[in-house]
This record gives C-alpha cells, structure tokens and sequence, in this order.
C-alpha cells in the first residue's frame, strides 16, 4: 500500500487534472453569485448581501482578491488556491482516520480520499465546500490533539480554524458550537481545575476571527450576525409544498426538452403543491429572513404529515448517486476535454459508482461503530441531519471525509464483528433512499450520457 504521502500527492495531481482538463468553465448558480459579489466589492469597495439572504464573507472576499490580483483570471486562481488546500484536506482526512481507528487505516484514508472524483470535483467548482473541509478537518484534528495532549497552542490554533470555517459556510458557527459543547463535556470534570480557562481560551480563539464581521453587520443590519443569514432562505426551500431538486432541476431547464420529463421523486413522497406558500418580502434582510422563518414553521405545523414525506424526499436528494461536478458535466459547463469524448463519459461512469459505494458501504460502516470516539460522531451525525431542513448531493461534501474514515475502519476490522444485520440495515436503508430518486437520478445520467461529450 503506497503511502499517506504518495496517496496525498496523487490526490492534488488529480484535482488539478481535473481543473485543466476541465477549464474553461462556465459558472452555475450560486458559483455565479460569488463572482458577481467579489468582483462589485472589488470594483465598488464593499460587499453586498443578495437580497434573499447574506452569506458569510470569506469566500466573495477570495474572489475579490483574486480580481484584484490577476483580473479576468480572478475565477481560476480561486480554483487553483482550492486544489492546493486539498493537500489540507488529504492529510486530516488521513491523521484523524489515524486517531479515531488506528495507524492502519490513514492510508486507505487517504487512498480513498485521492480517489474519489465527486469530492475531487469540487475544487474546480465555485463552491466554499473544499476551502471549507481544508479549515474544519484540520480543526478537528488539532481540537483532538490539542485535549488528548493538554497543548494550548494547538487549541488557539483550532479554535481560530473552526472560526474561519464559519466565515467560509455557516455549517462551519454550528460546528464550532458543538465542538465547544463537546470540550465544556470533556473539561467538566477536570481534576486540576483548570477547566474554564481552557475553555475560554478555545471560545475567544473562535470568536476573534468572528469579531470584525460581527462588528460590521451589527453597523449595517442592526445584528451582530456571526457568520451569515441564510436559515430563513433555506427553510423556504425545505420546509414547503414544491420540492425543488437542485442536481437535476438547471439541467431539466437548460436541456429545453418538451415536454418536461418527469423527474419527481417517489410517489409517496409527493405532497399537494397547492400548498405552497410564496416567499415573503420586508423592508430589510433580517425582516426578510423573520418571514420566511415563520412560514416555514406555520407550514409544518399545519402539514406534518407532508413534512415527514418531504423528509424523505430530501434525504433521497443528499444521498442520490449524483453530484454538482456531474451536474456541470450534463450542463455542458465544462469547456475542455473533461466536457466532451471519452474523458467526459468516463469521468460520468466513475463519479456515479463511486457516489454508490461511498453511499451504500458508507452507511453500512457507520454501523459497525469502529471509531468510538466523540469528536468523529458528533459532527458526523450533525451532517446526517442536514435533509431535516433542505437536501441536495452537496449536503454530503463535508460528510464524505467522515464515510470514508468509516469505511476504513471497516476494512481493517473486517474480522471484529460477527453480527452483520445493523450494517445490512443501513446499506439496504441508503439503497431505499437511492430508489426513492431514482426516476431523475436516471434522467440526470442518460442526457448527460447523450450529450455529444
């Protein structure tokens, strides 16, 4: 077995093959957005929000420094940046499948990270995910070290990273919230007493990154808002009647086939769209925000049945055999040979069955339990239960570290458990929720398959 390092280089050569073979690259979106608020705060000096909602800050302002420094190649130095943070990624995907399992399984860790196309994907799109894994990973992984070794200087060093994660992804302020929840657990019974210090030292580290975007939106909103503001917009999407499929949706409307292909999930999860309700206005972002909060909750308050089967629908759109690259690939968004012939299709042919098997063997690993360690559950869990409030294939980006630490822990424990029905449970669970998308799922890869590419 070639080791860490090996497997850490393969990895970033991958990524960046991705992104050259991949470029010129059209922007889908939300990726679209994020150029458009870096270039105006370059151009005008400050950042806006969108309207619907305000996003944390660190990403438009890479964008902005990208335009700055290299003009119309802003975009693809902000790609180039995220292909090289993936040796971050790499190595505590690596080091913590080491701490949570064991020496044997950070090379098949990282193997599998290196290999993994839809998670390589990613660092030549225009999302926070990758920059994001590259800060929160390695925060974990000094979180861990920094209790297990009573090391001060490694716990300001992971709080600081927890709070840059939470400029990059709000995911990022709730991680740190449960990272700090789980350290006052851990402290509590400290004999020496030296519990709040600790603890206040790892606070304070979080929260200075935080503090002068706190300082600003509190200037221009009236709130010292931490991160970003996007809840509200979320819960429209989530918690309604209409049942928006992010991976399949730009594509069904950009393929202008007539008429439309159905691309609805399962029947049973269908609920009534004349229950819908519209998105509400306000005078102001936060306003804004309140209302679209107070739809939401007065919606699944009078439809909880419909809430439980559009719970179901949107784990299926997480855990579909899809991904964004994929999307971008039947969107034609891929200007070099990655967009076309047999690099395109092959790429299309990898990216779905390894989605399936980090799906299906993902949940079955999970159950066998082989890490047993806090600091591995509890974000793990917190990511599973993203579909309770909206769903699509990106929702598993910073999850995938943590199937793949699974899945290697049961690979070199394969031997340990004689009981196989909690994993046979799983996987077969992940295969119900892969069936219950399968209608667009198959539309999604026959037209990207069709396509001269």
């Amino acid at each position: 077995m070639p080791s860490v390092r090996a497997w850490i280089i393969f990895g970033v050569a991958l990524r960046a093959a991705l992104l050259l073979l991949s470029a010129p690259l059209e922007l889908q979106s939300d990726e679209a957005q994020y150029a458009w608020l870096g270039l105006s705060w370059e151009r005008f000096g400050f950042l806006s929000d969108s309207q619907r909602f305000l996003w944390p800050p660190a990403y438009p302002f890479l964008h902005k420094l990208a335009f700055q420094l290299f003009h119309e190649d802003g975009v693809m130095a902000v790609r180039a940046l995220q292909v090289s943070c993936s040796i971050a990624t790499g190595w505590a995907t690596a080091a913590l499948a080491q701490r949570f399992v064991g020496e044997r399984a950070a090379p098949i860790a990282a193997a599998l990270w290196a290999l993994h196309l839809p998670l390589a994907g990613y660092s030549a799109l225009g999302w926070p995910d990758a920059l994001f894994l590259a800060l929160f990973l390695p925060a974990l992984l000094l979180l861990h070290d920094a209790v297990r070794d009573s090391d001060q200087r490694r716990l300001i060093l992971a709080g600081l990273l927890f709070g840059l994660t939470a400029l990059f992804k709000e995911l990022g302020l709730a991680m740190a919230l449960l990272a700090t929840t789980w350290l006052t657990v851990k402290l509590y019974r400290d004999p020496l007493r030296t519990s709040i210090p600790t603890l206040l030292t790892f606070a304070l580290a979080v929260a200075l990154p935080l503090a002068p975007w706190a300082a600003r939106n509190l200037q221009h909103y009236g709130s010292p808002i931490l991160s970003g503001k996007t809840l509200g917009e979320n819960v429209y999407q989530g918690w309604n009647a209409h049942d928006h499929n992010f991976d399949v949706l730009p594509v069904v409307r950009s393929s202008e086939v007539n008429p439309r292909p159905d691309t609805n999930s399962a029947a049973f999860t269908q609920v009534d769209a004349g229950e819908t309700w519209e998105r509400p206005g306000g005078a102001t972002l936060l306003e804004r925000n309140h209302a679209k909060l107070t739809g939401g909750l007065r919606w699944a308050r009078d439809n909880p049945g419909d809430l439980l089967r559009t719970r179901v629908s949107k784990a299926a759109h997480m855990f579909a055999p899809v991904s964004f690259p994929v999307r971008h690939l039947a969107l034609g968004h891929f200007g070099g040979h990655l967009g076309r012939g047999i690099a395109g299709r092959t790429f299309l042919v990898f990216a779905t069955v390894q989605s399936i098997l980090l799906i299906v063997f993902g949940a079955a690993s999970l159950m066998r339990r082989t890490p047993t360690h806090a600091l591995f559950w509890i974000p793990t869990v917190a990511l599973l239960c993203q579909p309770l409030l909206v769903g699509m294939s990106r929702l598993r980006v910073p999850l995938t570290p943590f199937l793949i630490i699974a899945i290697a822990g049961a690979l070199i424990n394969a031997r340990t458990f004689r009981s196989r029905l909690p994993e046979t449970i799983a996987g077969a669970t992940a295969c119900a929720l892969i069936l219950v998308d399968i209608r667009p799922t198959l539309w999604l890869l026959r037209y990207a398959w069709g396509l001269e590419i």
